[in-house]
């Protein structure tokens, strides 16, 4: 009984901060409280509902003021050398800064490939078959996995007793 769920959890709730990120970034030359407004909106939305933002969504925003960074508008972009390397931004609306390593080769854990369990795929499927068809053609996939599986186990027994046991 192993049925993926219909939807994704808390799809609504992504749907609402990826509005809200969208709008803070288009707002941002009209008016900056409103786009820090609209992103302390969405880091309400997460928080509520429990959700993780994506570092690079993350990495746009003042961690204090949860206005939108960019650099040479709303942020200071500088290289910091010591004591390590890394890229610091500064906010100009409060003044707080962040420091992000620039270590070669370094990687977020979320970028990293065992960082991913499982990928879901939740676009609708055309529902032209009928409920019927759809249950035997999983069927008709299963027998064909358990024919494959059969037949590498006979491989192995004839692989084992062809090679010459100890004497």
């Amino acid at each position: 009984m192993n049925q993926l769920p219909s939807s994704c959890q808390g799809k609504d709730v992504f749907e609402r901060m990826n509005f809200l990120y969208q709008a803070s970034q288009s707002v941002i030359n009209k008016n900056l409280a409103l786009a820090s407004h609209y992103n302390s909106l969405m880091i309400g939305c997460a928080k509520k509902a429990v959700l993780r933002m994506e570092p690079g969504i993350k990495r746009t925003m003042c961690k204090a003021c949860q206005s939108p960074l960019v650099p040479g508008k709303t942020a200071r972009v500088r290289l910091v050398s010591k004591p390590v390397k890394a890229v610091k931004w500064t906010c100009l609306a409060c003044g707080s800064s962040r420091k992000f390593p620039t270590k070669e080769g370094y990687r977020l854990w979320w970028d990293q490939p065992e960082a991913v369990r499982c990928v879901f795929d939740y676009t609708p499927k055309p529902q032209k078959e009928s409920f019927k068809s759809g249950i035997e053609s999983s069927a008709s996939t299963s027998k064909q996995e358990i024919e494959i599986v059969d037949s590498s186990k006979k491989k192995k027994n004839v692989d084992k007793s062809s090679t010459p046991g100890p004497s």
